[in-house]
């Protein structure tokens, strides 16, 4: 059978047999009864027959019983003096080790102590008359080895007759509680609460509390509620529950601490055909496992080789050169290890690289690591505890979308601030060619000035060419006309330049979303999802296709003498053939009036010029407006820019607001997680230094980059958007004086940056993080580690008491890992005997390497190992020259870790003896 230590069995601890004198059917044998008991999987049961124990009876049934794994342990069941006509029953139980005339003596005492005769056992109804003093009777069979219990809730003749009253009373009786009772066996209709809320803080202590079937009749063998007992099946493994009395012994239906199988680990084995390390199977416990040895026995190699087996990132694996922190196959060439699951899922450690790992989200906390996490100024290497919180965080799936979508979001809000950067820039440039191209345009008074003689000089001329009023008149209009065509000319230019570069522009952005919403519908799994938002969006393909279209309208193409014509009839192409149409009915309508040949070149010239001029007044009308809508565009740029820079600040509070949940999960073990959108100042004020002149020192002017800021410093938004608003205007005007190289762009672009992150600032007991001694904050360290993870896969910790202190381990550490060791599979390697005891490890493994200990060993292997449960107890065996199977495993405990026996003791003083 194989050894995990500590495990859940169901016990029966009141149970009688025909030898009882009320028992209903005297002829069963203790052959029947074993079988009833195996098909029910009861594991241990305690013989309580009335005021007896019959040794040749519960011989043979210990007998019968190994061969089925069912332990019978020796019992017996009295009847007190107190409690009136209702007196209170309790029961003696004793160790399945007792030889049959240890056991026989321990008879003949309680007999006469209780003054049991014979003729009362024998007499039919005769228990009625037998009354056992209660002290006497408890005292003594504690002085015999042995274990009270005692009838308490609902279950008749109980405790509670003692006051005949209600629970609260039994702490006026607390005397007869502490150092007599045992156990308090509850009532077939259980009534737990009222001592786990009245009772017990009453007393001021607890006692394990247990439900047995008080069988009298093995054919009829019920019971309504299991009662599970974490332990070896064992009278030693009975003990336990007066120790651990809430995490030892459940009654329920389902058995306790209820763990997927699929990431618990059931065995491990070394492969090792030279004999380095052992090659017995290791079993695992599912709660806690505890590795203890000697110096350099092969713990962390244990612990380090379940870890490599089954962890997918091998980082954490490596030391700071990023060697392995152990060569495996440098030690046993031929070395290989093997983990199973309860799944029945095998896995060996060098294996096909294709092969994924059975148990990928394992937790590996190795030795010194929580203490380079809580001394980040020292250590400078590896994760930032706020990246490792955050981290966490995410191991919950919808907390991981939530957060993925977070970082899409920030990102695209990056982008289209650099955009608008890139276009606030542009536009800066273009008021400033326009601006400058304003400049080469001649003076708007000089221009009118100009037209106004020019039109005069022509009408003068039209009067010297012959031409009447009425002519001059007609003349001015058709040429009015001719100036019109040329504005419409020039209109029709710009607009198909216009034109051309819109349509290309918006088919480019169409082509984009349309390729966003392939991107899109392909991350959808479920296919009629997908297909519902195909069909949804499918309006983006239909304006896709249609811009393309009208972009293809306004092709042109170029014949074989240079001449560029429209290649599709088209809107454009109209309006150009009607332009070109007035121009020529236009300049033949002024023919006529264009007789003398010189004045007529006169003429041409001076109206030319007007046109010209006008032109340029027009040109100056449109920049001026230009430079205006474009100054407008600048600061609605901005203005944009930094409603952007804002949405990204919200963006971070609206992601610590949506993982908020998470981090109250842990306010239970008095662990705060508060998360703040934070401005990073340091980084801030560097990339803006290295774009600054030095020599001008524009920086000493503004708080935000004041040296003394810190990453944690408060960010308060309002004061900090209004800082950078100053700096980028005063970048823009030249106030700020930024290095020639770099320029106002990159300066802004640095400026600008994300420097906001989400900060998860910790205390715990009210006590900072960022202010608590090394090992303390290691500790904290750890919960997070442990209680932020959403993964049930196994923990292992190498060492985690170092650099803390007893009082830590004791009040912290060991009550943490009693609570998530019922969550969660642990496997910790330790030194510290406190952990290994009052975690109440259900599993512990002791591990030795030959030679390196005073006294050697005859095992054949370099590195060895056994394992077991706490209770596993015997003195050690002088002729037993396997020093791991020389003595239990509770003495390898007290030989081993130092403190090991006061751990034990510490541990019995609430046995209450």
């Amino acid at each position: 059978m194989s050894n995990r230590g500590s495990e859940w069995r169901k016990w029966d601890l009141h149970f009688h047999t025909p030898s009882s004198y009320d028992y209903q059917d005297k002829s069963i044998t203790n052959e029947k009864i074993i079988e009833i008991l195996e098909n029910n999987n009861i594991s241990v049961i305690a013989i309580t027959d009335h005021h007896l124990i019959d040794v040749e009876k519960i011989i043979d049934l210990q007998n019968i019983g190994k061969n089925k794994n069912i332990t019978v342990l020796p019992g017996i069941e009295f009847r007190a003096e107190l409690g009136g006509s209702e007196s209170i029953h309790y029961i003696g139980i004793f160790s399945e080790k007792l030889n049959k005339q240890e056991l026989t003596d321990i008879w003949i005492k309680l007999q006469s102590t209780c003054k049991i005769t014979q003729t009362d056992i024998q007499a039919i109804g005769g228990d009625a008359n037998i009354q056992c003093d209660f002290k006497e009777t408890s005292k003594l069979i504690h002085e015999l080895g042995g274990l009270v219990s005692v009838h308490a809730g609902t279950k008749a003749n109980t405790f509670e007759n003692i006051t005949n009253s209600l629970p609260d009373k039994i702490a006026q009786k607390v005397g007869l509680v502490k150092g007599y009772i045992d156990i308090f066996e509850l009532g077939k209709e259980v009534d737990q609460t009222s001592y786990n809320n009245i009772v017990f803080p009453n007393l001021g202590f607890k006692l394990p509390m247990i439900i047995c079937s008080d069988n009298h009749k093995i054919t009829d063998y019920i019971v309504k509620q299991n009662l599970w007992i974490k332990a070896n099946p064992t009278f030693e493994g009975l003990k336990q529950i007066c120790y651990e009395p809430e995490q030892r012994v459940k009654i329920q239906n389902d058995k306790p601490d209820f763990k997927e199988d699929k990431v618990i680990i059931n065995k491990v084995k070394f492969i090792s055909s030279n004999k380095v390390f052992t090659d017995n199977e290791i079993y695992l416990n599912p709660n806690l496992n505890v590795i203890i040895g000697g110096k350099s026995s092969g713990k962390s190699i244990f612990l380090y080789s379940i870890a490599k087996t089954l962890l997918v990132d091998d980082t954490i694996l490596k030391n700071e050169n990023l060697e392995e922190k152990y060569n495996l196959k440098s030690i046993d060439s031929d070395f290989n290890f093997e983990i199973t699951t309860n799944a029945g899922i095998s896995q060996e450690m060098f294996r096909n690289s294709e092969e994924n790992s059975i148990i990928p989200d394992i937790k590996y906390i190795p030795q010194n690591y929580l203490v380079k996490l809580a001394e980040p100024d020292i250590n400078k290497k590896g994760k930032s505890l706020n990246k490792l919180v955050r981290d966490l965080i995410n191991e919950d799936q919808d907390s991981k979308e939530k957060y993925d979508q977070f970082i899409r979001n920030v990102k695209q809000n990056d982008k289209e601030r650099d955009d608008l950067l890139n276009r606030y820039f542009e536009l800066l440039e273009e008021v400033a060619k326009s601006e400058s191209e304003l400049k080469t345009k001649s003076n708007k008074e000089v221009l009118e000035k100009n037209i106004k003689s020019n039109t005069e000089n022509v009408e003068k001329l039209n009067k010297e060419s012959g031409l009447s009023d009425e002519q001059i008149l007609k003349y001015k209009e058709i040429q009015s006309k001719l100036e019109f065509n040329t504005v419409r000319k020039n209109n029709f230019n710009d607009d198909f330049a216009n034109i051309n570069s819109g349509l290309s522009d918006l088919k480019k952005l169409s082509n984009e979303i349309l390729e966003k919403k392939k991107e899109f519908v392909e991350k959808i799994k479920t296919e009629n999802s997908k297909q519902y938002y195909i069909n949804k969006l499918s309006f983006i393909d239909d304006i896709y296709l249609n811009i393309s279209k009208i972009f293809e309208e306004i092709e042109v193409q170029t014949d074989e003498t240079g001449k560029r014509t429209f290649k599709n009839e088209n809107l454009l192409k109209n309006n150009l053939i009607s332009i070109n149409e007035e121009r020529g009915v236009l300049t033949k309508e002024l023919e006529p009036y264009q007789q003398n040949e010189k004045l007529k070149k006169q003429i041409e010239i001076l109206n030319q010029s007007i046109i010209d001029d006008k032109k340029l007044l027009a040109d100056i009308a449109l920049l001026n407006k230009a430079i205006l809508d474009k100054k407008a565009l600048i600061e609605n740029c901005r203005k944009d820019i930094f409603k952007l820079f804002k949405e990204n600040f919200d963006e971070y509070n609206n992601i610590i607001n949506e993982l908020k949940h998470r981090t109250l999960e842990l306010e239970g073990d008095g662990l705060k997680i508060d998360g703040i959108a934070q401005f990073n100042f340091p980084k801030f004020a560097k990339n803006l230094y290295e774009v600054s002149d030095g020599r001008k020192a524009s920086y000493n002017n503004y708080t935000i980059l004041k040296e003394t800021n810190k990453a944690t410093s408060p960010t308060n938004f309002n004061d900090i958007i209004g800082e950078i608003e100053k700096i980028f205007i005063d970048i823009i005007n030249g106030d700020y004086f930024i290095l020639a190289k770099y320029g106002k762009m990159q300066a802004i672009k640095e400026l600008l940056e994300d420097y906001f992150f989400d900060y998860w600032k910790i205390t715990y007991r009210d006590d900072k993080l960022g202010e608590m001694s090394t090992g303390k904050a290691s500790f904290v360290i750890l919960m997070l580690i442990i209680g932020l993870s959403k993964s049930k896969a196994p923990i292992l910790i190498d060492q985690p008491e170092d650099n803390l202190d007893n009082r830590s381990i004791t009040l912290d550490l060991v009550s943490y890992l009693k609570n998530k060791k019922l969550e969660r599979q642990i496997i910790i390697v330790t030194h510290n005997a406190n952990i290994v005891v009052n975690s109440d490890a259900e599993n512990v493994i002791i591990a030795n390497q030959k030679g390196q200990n005073e006294i050697d060993t005859s095992s054949k292997f370099k590195f060895d190992l056994i394992n077991g449960s706490i209770e596993n107890t015997f003195e050690k065996v002088l002729k037993e020259t396997d020093i791991l199977k020389s003595m239990g495993i509770r003495e390898h405990i007290a030989d081993i870790v130092e403190g090991g026996k006061e751990a034990f003791k510490k541990r019995e003083k609430k046995y209450g003896f």
